[in-house]
């Protein structure tokens, strides 16, 4: 070889190792590209929880909103556990999202189970059917006949799997309960031939069921399971059924089990459940002597570890799940799943895998409230061990970045495969537009249910994501009712605000009312302009006992200054219903406080509210701003403070 051909080769042999030494990865994200809502199918765990572990659900259970959890039907000392009882777990998730899936196998002991012969069976699955149906709990998710029948259950010795357990128990199920989903054939692993055998048998005995499932052992074979298992559906002639995993961890060998619940590799399974729509997934449960660990996110001490921070990263999203593209999606390297909320104006993205490297998050088809400025935070989850406790992720990075073009990147290094990223995007800038393009003014009715456009936490703040109105007049988080002159704020609660951009057209004093419903008797909200606050709450007298009466309450008198402002309405006492609000030039005459006694004063005077309706001295409302005309020409403005019905 001459020099110069051994120089090129010298330089193309570097080239390439420096290449393969320090190549990055790339994923694709495509955020206007909706897979669906947000489920949190991935959160739950095989024997995640017990009659006591973990003791604080509230802390440690429900901010991971999990979805479904597997347990036995009993957890005595003759069923495979004396632990785990699904219908005492069942109540303890009460208020939570978690629900219950019951594996019935377990209700036998030993390990492979000991087949009772199918009279005591289908006696005791009947008995557990009775107890589900007596016990009135709403959260049992689902019914898994039989756990892991490739190795646990017997041809030649029990009888044919599917004609001695599989139809006559899934016909029982059906008899008691028709509703609840029933998940089969729960392998130990995917295979083909099993499947369609399987499946061939429940089409023509009308005995499909309504998840289908296998355990998974490492993210990398999934992909390619649920594409054989989509074919062999078509070749079969039946519809795509849901799927569900309800064991998975990152292999089936005896040392992967100390990873199990490890950030980094647990990304790669929640990025491909959510990519291939799983409708529910639950972790295994390798240390079966520490059962109700949440599948191992939680420590021996019952301490979050790191998968728990995970886990909360993923339970903090809402909104919906978008397309993400990883390098190679049948492997368990780097791969994401990302949520975007249009309400919230957010993008949340977790990324990991067993990668060690350079990493371009390039995001693509970017949502409208994505402005040119952006904040870009940078989140780093560590993990050492199942036992060791994680107190908090740690914050890499915050900073401000431009966006030009359709499309920006933002870079990560994944420093190790045990780790897991959090990308956390918001715009620096959101505009804020009145409701309908159309400035509330002032003097003026100001409509409640007319806050500004812009979204969760900018133009109005609402303590939880379920709309509980029944108005259907705006898709956000804020509960409007029918009720009132039309539509109302209603089920408010302490600390939630709305703001209204408001026209003032003149600088004078202004008189403020509110119509109004409340069941109790309490501060009811607060007023501010510019951020300023301008009104002390205000305690909202009771008018009915079912918020189906609205009055009109006297809130007082506030001095703005002319041009356009924000107004902001508080709620301080939770439970009051809000029609409108008004705003009127504060007349000269003073507003003076009448009681019973007062009001032998105005014998012979006309009364009238404000909007001009006459009224009787035996029909003054307690809160209520009245004007009365004297015989003598002399009026005078005033708010009833007690009753002015008389006996």
């Amino acid at each position: 070889m001459n020099c110069n051909n051994k120089y090129i080769f010298l330089c193309l042999f570097s080239f390439l190792f420096s290449q393969n030494l320090f190549s990055e990865e790339t994923l694709q994200v495509y955020l206007t590209d909706s897979i669906r809502p947000v489920t949190h199918c991935a959160t739950g765990a095989l024997y995640g929880v017990t009659e006591t572990i973990p003791e604080d659900i509230n802390g440690l259970v429900a901010p991971l909103k999990p979805h479904v959890f597997c347990q036995p039907p009993a957890g005595k000392n003759s069923n495979q556990h004396n632990f785990g009882d699904a219908f005492v777990v069942a109540d303890r998730l009460k208020g939570t999202t978690g629900k219950v899936q019951i594996s019935f196998a377990d209700h036998l002991p030993y390990w492979p189970y000991q087949w009772p012969g199918k009279e005591e069976w289908l006696k005791a699955m009947e008995g557990y059917m009775t107890q589900k149906l007596s016990s009135g709990l709403d959260n049992i998710h689902s019914y898994v006949i039989w756990n892991e029948p490739d190795g646990t259950w017997d041809d030649a010795k029990n009888g044919d799997f599917n004609t001695t357990l599989w139809k006559p128990t899934y016909d029982l199920f059906r008899k008691y309960d028709p509703k609840t989903p029933i998940v089969g054939p729960a392998t130990a692993y995917y295979d083909r031939q099993r499947f369609k055998s399987f499946l061939t048998f429940c089409k023509k005995n009308n005995c499909l069921p309504d998840l289908l499932c296998w355990h998974q052992w490492g993210a990398g074979g999934f992909v390619r399971a649920v594409n054989d298992l989509r074919e062999l559906e078509k070749e079969l002639g039946i519809p795509e059924i849901p799927l569900c995993i309800n064991e998975y961890s990152c292999g089936s060998d005896w040392d992967d089990r100390y990873f199990e619940g490890c950030p980094g590799f647990s990304v790669p399974f929640i990025a491909k459940f959510e990519r291939y729509k799983v409708e529910c997934a639950t972790i295994s449960w390798w240390w079966t002597g520490l059962p109700g660990r949440l599948g191992s996110l939680l420590t021996e001490k019952n301490e979050p570890g790191g998968g728990w921070w995970l886990y909360k990263w993923y339970g903090d999203m809402t909104g919906y799940m978008a397309s993400v593209i990883p390098p190679d999606d049948e492997s368990d390297k780097v791969d994401a799943f990302v949520a975007v909320d249009k309400q919230r104006n957010y993008i949340s993205l977790v990324l990991g895998g067993n990668t060690e490297d350079d990493v371009n998050v390039v995001f693509n088809k970017l949502p409208s409230f994505l402005t040119t400025r952006v904040k870009v935070k940078i989140e780093r989850v560590t993990w050492t061990d199942k036992d060791v406790p994680v107190k908090l992720t740690d914050v890499i990075s915050e900073k401000e970045m431009t966006i030009k073009g359709d499309n920006f990147t933002v870079p990560v290094k994944v420093e190790s495969k045990l780790y897991a990223y959090r990308i956390l995007i918001t715009p620096v800038n959101v505009e804020q537009k009145p409701y309908n393009g159309t400035i509330a003014t002032i003097p003026g009715i100001i409509e409640a249910e007319h806050y500004d456009v812009a979204g969760q936490g900018y133009s109005y703040y609402d303590n939880d994501d379920e709309n509980r109105g029944d108005a259907n007049f705006r898709n956000d988080f804020v509960d409007i009712v029918k009720a009132g002159d039309g539509l109302a704020i209603g089920y408010t609660e302490s600390g939630e605000w709305l703001e209204y951009t408001v026209d003032v057209k003149e600088t004078k004093d202004y008189d403020v009312s509110a119509f109004v419903s409340n069941g109790y008797s309490m501060e009811g909200f607060q007023l501010y302009i510019d951020n300023e606050l301008i009104t002390a709450p205000y305690t909202i007298p009771q008018t009915c006992e079912d918020w189906s009466v609205y009055e009109e309450i006297a809130i007082g008198t506030v001095s703005l200054t002319q041009g356009k402002h924000i107004l902001k309405l508080e709620i301080a006492g939770s439970y009051i219903n809000i029609d409108w609000l008004k705003f009127e030039p504060h007349l000269e005459t003073d507003i003076q406080d009448f009681d019973n006694n007062d009001i032998s004063s105005l014998k012979g005077a006309i009364i009238f509210d404000l909007e001009g309706h006459s009224f009787e001295i035996d029909e003054l409302q307690m809160g209520k701003i009245y004007i009365a005309i004297k015989p003598n020409g002399e009026s005078v403005k005033f708010v009833m403070k007690a009753s002015s019905k008389r006996n």
